[in-house]
Parts: structure tokens; sequence; C-alpha cells
């Protein structure tokens, strides 16, 4: 009785644990159209990646621009201002030059004669220049040359930066070009291996021809025995 008891409670046992399998088991079902997806992802993926980083490299550069044509702006603005003060500075000068002076007229029958007298003046005074530091400083301006910007069409003034990011944009481009220009060449060498079939079919289609004869041919010669035996 005892076998049997302990029978029962291995058969009871292995049948729960198969059950249990049995449940365990799960069917998993692909979508076709969520799996193809998933396949062609990747390319695509990539493609948006490489569009977006094209993007933020066009929005460097210009980035890189404006700050580039803000810095000019304000180093003309500069320029001006500097301007400006030198010609307000000539000016106070002329003013103080034309207040010393001194005109006299003399009245004659025929003609009128006019004497002027400048007297010296004290430049330091108005944070100018001494009298004897003139021709020492008029000196120097003519020896010295004023270099300009330089300014070429076609050459703007451009930051290393802008530099860098256009060298990489054109890269790219050239890429682009040459994977595009990759088609047509396999597409004229398949066009050249059909055209040296052609023409070595119809070299051989020659040949062929030249050893035998056509009807022409042969009724020509059958016309020129019949002559000949006449």
């Amino acid at each position: 009785m005892a076998k049997n008891g302990k029978l029962k409670q291995k058969s009871t046992f292995n049948s729960g644990v198969k059950q249990k399998k049995k449940q365990r088991k799960c069917v998993l079902m692909f979508d076709d159209k969520n799996r193809q997806e998933f396949l062609t992802g990747f390319h695509k993926r990539k493609l948006e990646r490489r569009r977006a980083a094209l993007e933020e490299m066009k929005n460097k550069l210009k980035e890189e621009q404006k700050r580039v044509r803000e810095e000019r702006h304000k180093e003309y603005l500069k320029m001006l201002q500097e301007r400006r003060q030198a010609l307000d500075e000539a000016d106070e000068l002329v003013d103080a030059i034309i207040a010393t002076k001194e005109s006299v007229q003399y009245d004659h029958p025929n003609h009128t004669v006019t004497v002027t007298t400048i007297s010296d003046l004290d430049l330091s005074a108005e944070r100018l220049l001494e009298p004897d530091q003139r021709d020492e400083e008029r000196e120097k301006k003519d020896g010295e040359k004023i270099q300009a910007l330089p300014r070429t069409a076609g050459h703007p003034l451009m930051s290393e930066k802008i530099q860098r990011l256009t060298a990489s944009l054109n890269s790219l481009a050239k890429r682009k070009k040459k994977k595009r220009k990759w088609k047509p060449k396999q597409e004229m060498r398949r066009g050249d291996h059909q055209t040296d079939r052609k023409s070595s079919s119809f070299t051989h289609s020659k040949k062929l021809r030249k050893g035998k004869s056509t009807i022409k041919e042969r009724r020509k010669r059958t016309s020129r025995n019949e002559r000949d035996q006449d």
C-alpha cells in the first residue's frame, strides 16, 4: 500500500510540473510592417542623423558670420568716432588761428592792399603740440604711410570656425557628387560590354557568310558557264 501511495504522489507531482510548463509557453506574433520598419530603420536613422548634423553646421556658420559682421561693424564705428574727433580738433585749431588774425587795409587810387598778421599760438594750452615739435610731427606723418583694411572681392574676412565649417560642408558635398557619378559609370560599362558582344557577333556572322555563297552569286556563275559553252 505504501508503494502504491508513493507512486501516486510521484505521478501527481509530475503531472503538476507538466501543467506548469504548458502554462508558461507563450507564442510571439510578429507584425510584418513593424518588422520591415525595424529592419529598414537603420538606414533611415543614419540619414536623419546626417541631416541633423548638416543643419547644425549651417546654423553654426550663420551664427559665426553674424558675430564677425557685428565685430566689423563695431570696428568701423570706432574708426568713425576717431575721425570725427580729429575733424573737431582741426576745426578748433582753425577757429583759434582765425581769432588771432589781424587784418589792415590800405586804400590806393588803383588798388587796395590788405595786410594780415598772425601771432604765434600756444598749442600746449589746448592739449596740442608745442611750437618746437611741429616740424618733427609733420616729418613723421609724411614718413608714415596709411594702410587700409584688406578688402578684396571674393575673399571676405573670415574666422577659423567659419573656415572649418565650410571645409567640412564642401567635403560632404564632394562625397555626394562622387556617389551620384558612380551609377552612370556602371551603366556605361554595361553598355560597353553589350556593344562588344554585338560587334563580336557581327564579325562572327560575317566570317560565316564569307564561307557560303549567296543565291545571286550562284546564278551569276551558272549564267557565265552557259555563255562560255555557247
